[in-house]
């Protein structure tokens, strides 16, 4: 233990964890505390795969991955993500299974190793539960070396930011998520047969169009709706930050122009922007209309950021949006989230470091950290745990 203790009654986290055949990690078994936990080592050797798995089993999918079987320590067949998780009185272990199964059947002719997939089972306390069930109930806020170009990025990551904060607060709005990304991927593959001439004829994308109106028009109002109970808490985030020298502002941006007030009207502009683009969709064999389109504008002192901001007020701009992340959802779920730092803060000058670590501290009732370093230096002065992190081994500092 290193800094002295992290206060006592914290909110919501990790109190034990562990680890098997996850990535490098054989077998891990690992008590963490309610405030700041910091895990220093050099590249390479297991930092991230820890904060992963939290993360992996409290959202369901990896934040780095869609591939699963990368998760599997190498020529395992199986990995298992524990968790005992508490909040006040409340404790619940949650736990993920992942088993490698071959089809014998589905085997190329000449090949004697069959084709693998991976299962997933994820419980509660011992008993079955759906994946989708446990978005949510430990919120999670992620933040990731990549993050730090959420700025100037392009609009992908800005929306993966709405959709993962969105879908841990509002479980419509994770259904229909996971229901527009399987409708995209079908309407997708019926537009590159028709470009093909192999398809049926387009009065078949009818019904794609329905259900892609229908869920995406949710996903727009609920996002523009997020954005709008975001936007003023980053706002007073960074004034925090730069001592209210720079202001930040936060807008939604449909592909199809300004954001619309309710489904009705959000499913009204998606069809009419769907009737539009048909041509080109039809030509380019992809569709081009939709939420998987729309991006998020951070404006900084009035300013497209993208653009004009400087790098450290678009790296200012990143720590304000995390910052109300945490306090949005901890706001709106009534619960502290759980928040995962990836090796940040060594890109941070000296200010910032500081900045976020003051924001998030124990003492104020911030969350339970997770936090990933080379240089366990920055958080002297900070109340936290340290382990040191070698080639899949965690020992207590």
């Amino acid at each position: 233990m290193s800094g002295g203790s992290p206060s006592p009654g914290t909110g919501a986290g990790v109190a034990r964890l562990r680890l098997f055949n996850f990535r490098n990690y054989a077998e891990l078994a690992l008590e963490l505390g309610p405030g700041l936990n910091v895990f220093v080592g050099e590249n390479a050797q297991g930092k991230t795969n820890l904060v992963e798995a939290v993360a992996t089993l409290l959202l369901t999918r990896s934040p780095r991955t869609s591939v699963t079987t990368e998760l599997l320590r190498w020529g395992s067949e199986e990995a298992a993500v524990d968790a005992v998780l508490s909040r006040g009185s409340v404790t619940e272990v949650l736990a993920l299974r992942m088993r490698r199964v071959r089809d014998a059947t589905a085997a190329p002719p000449g090949e004697s190793e069959p084709p693998s997939r991976i299962a997933r089972t994820t419980s509660s306390d011992g008993h079955a539960i759906a994946p989708r069930d446990l978005i949510g109930r430990w919120p999670v806020v992620l933040f990731w070396p990549d993050d730090l170009q959420l700025v100037k990025a392009g609009p992908e990551a800005r929306r993966r930011l709405l959709d993962i904060l969105v879908a841990q607060l509002d479980r419509a709005t994770a259904d229909d998520l996971i229901r527009y990304r399987r409708v995209l991927e079908q309407r997708n593959s019926l537009l590159r047969r028709l470009r093909a001439g192999g398809g049926s004829a387009p009065d078949h994308l009818r019904t794609f169009d329905d259900a892609l109106v229908r869920h995406g028009a949710s996903i727009q109002v609920a996002r523009s709706a997020l954005v709008g109970a975001l936007a003023p808490l980053a706002a007073t985030a960074l004034a925090e930050i730069s001592d209210a020298r720079d202001t930040l502002e936060m807008r939604y941006a449909p592909q199809g122009g300004a954001p619309a007030s309710g489904h009705d009207e959000a499913a009204e502009a998606l069809r009419g922007a769907l009737a539009h683009a048909r041509g080109e969709e039809m030509a380019r064999g992809t569709t081009l209309v939709g939420p998987h389109r729309d991006d998020l504008e951070l404006v900084i002192n009035g300013r497209l950021a993208r653009t004009t901001a400087s790098q450290g007020q678009q790296r200012s701009a990143v720590l304000a949006t995390k910052i109300a992340e945490v306090r949005l959802l901890e706001a709106r779920s009534e619960r502290m989230p759980i928040l995962l730092l990836d090796d940040v803060l060594s890109e941070l000058d000296a200010q910032r470091r500081e900045s976020l670590l003051g924001a998030l501290s124990a003492d104020r009732g911030g969350p339970q950290t997770l936090v990933t370093c080379s240089d366990g230096s920055h958080f002297d002065g900070h109340p936290s745990l340290r382990f040191r992190v070698r080639q899949g081994t965690v020992v207590p500092l």
